[in-house]
């Protein structure tokens, strides 16, 4: 059986979120506390970029891929998963439907 694909309530405030330390990052050189983890921003931070004030990974074949919050993840998924035949798609095809949307 299965587990349940149930999407919980956030329980963290929207202003936490990992997106917006790197948008503080890169539009105004904001780091981090501690060094290590200011370090770390920085190098990744080299990966994205904003657009139309939207955060951006950008990829190695000229794909920009939008970032969302770990509360909009879960609202993707429930949306794909609750879709038509969503439970009996293969791997993939739930792949696909996550970076289109």
């Amino acid at each position: 059986m299965w587990p349940s694909h149930r999407v919980q309530p956030a329980l963290e405030p929207q202003e936490g979120c990992w997106t917006e330390e790197f948008k503080a990052y890169l539009l105004q050189g904001t780091l981090l506390e501690r060094e290590e983890d200011a370090e770390r921003m920085a190098c990744q931070a080299t990966a994205y970029c904003i657009q139309d004030s939207e955060l951006y990974r950008n990829r190695p074949n000229d794909l920009s891929l939008r970032c969302i919050s770990r509360v909009q993840g879960h609202e993707y998924q429930a949306d794909i998963h609750g879709g038509d035949c969503g439970h009996h798609s293969s791997s993939h095809t739930l792949v696909g439907k996550s970076f289109r949307s």
